[in-house]
């Protein structure tokens, strides 16, 4: 590890604080996909699967709009939400007009076609992240498997063009749109294609995030990471983020695929007393470098390395971050 990626390491770490109610969301609407990713665990998933009831979706989204109501909110996990059909932009719609300001998609883009476009467009959606993570198609078809014909690399990427080309559309019409991302996850195999990838999708009007290589909690190998670090600081993932999986489990972070470590369940406690006992002293085990007092998933991870993304506009702006609030 160079001595600037630790300062910037520490860096990160000195602007975790404990929080009283979660700044982020991610909230497994549901764990079924159409897709088997080279990096994703889905289809090794162990725990059973499932869709979020309607009764716990807005018993989530009441409580978060009661405490915080520009909290990003990922409706998203280990599933493609928009395999939901209407019911996905339904609950979208749902959310904002509850009082939810801040909704963000991560989608694998098999859905950008055709009636799906102006619904994805026009349904509250703050950002719309496309992980497409590849730009050849031999690439992008190695790591983005699927059987899906609208999943392959030809369509995913006429789709997201179409996407872009209504937003522009809507826009002008002044008619609300999110923030269209092109996300690109760096891994051994794709990360000669970075740059093609990012100015492709920048002339064409998109914004484009570049995460750097990690292992997903071990599923997949990353070069540039170590176990012989020779510091550690407290994971900004664990520190800032709530993550609920279909069956209101509150689990340690959003790369806790199986449930490893739950803290309650949200069905029957409210999100604050989960996040304020059991994990508020999971939080505080990692604050104070309390190693040893880690679940054995926090303990034998070495993503936290790999904190942040480099985001880039179609306006020239180049800017890193790792959330929406820490």
């Amino acid at each position: 590890m160079t001595e600037e990626k630790k300062r910037a390491l520490l860096q990160i770490e000195s602007r975790l604080r404990q929080h009283s109610f979660p700044p982020q969301f991610v909230v497994e609407l549901t764990t079924y996909c159409n897709f088997q990713c080279r990096h994703c665990h889905h289809d090794q998933l162990q725990r059973p699967k499932g869709n979020m009831s309607d009764a716990l979706w807005e018993k989530i989204i009441l409580e978060i709009v009661e405490h915080k109501p520009d909290a990003e909110v990922w409706p998203t996990f280990y599933g493609e939400a928009l395999l939901l059909g209407d019911r996905a932009y339904d609950k979208f719609r749902q959310a904002r007009e509850m009082g939810l300001t801040n909704l963000v998609l991560n989608s694998n883009g098999s859905f950008c076609r055709g009636e799906f476009i102006d619904k994805i467009l026009t349904c509250g959606l703050n950002k719309f992240i496309l992980s497409l993570d590849g730009f050849t198609k031999e690439t992008f078809e190695s790591i983005r498997y699927t059987q899906d014909p609208h999943g392959k690399h030809e369509a995913v990427y006429a789709g997201v063009r179409a996407l872009l080309e209504r937003k522009k559309e809507l826009d002008a019409e002044g008619i609300p749109t999110p923030t269209i991302i092109c996300q690109y996850s760096r891994m051994d195999e794709n990360e000669h294609e970075v740059e093609a990838f990012r100015d492709y999708w920048l002339g064409l009007g998109a914004h484009v995030k570049i995460r750097e290589k990690f292992t997903w909690t071990g599923f997949v190998p990353a070069s540039n990471l170590t176990r012989q670090y020779p510091f550690r600081i407290a994971c900004p993932w664990a520190n800032h983020t709530c993550t609920i999986h279909w069956n209101g489990d509150l689990v340690a972070c959003a790369v806790d695929n199986e449930g490893r470590f739950v803290g309650g369940n949200v069905n029957r406690q409210s999100i604050s007393e989960v996040w304020n006992a059991e994990m508020k002293r999971f939080r505080q085990a990692h604050l104070d470098h309390r190693w040893d007092d880690l679940p054995p998933l926090c303990r034998e991870c070495i993503d936290w390395q790999a904190v942040g993304a480099e985001f880039y506009s179609p306006a020239g702006e180049t800017y890193r971050s790792i959330a929406a609030q820490l």
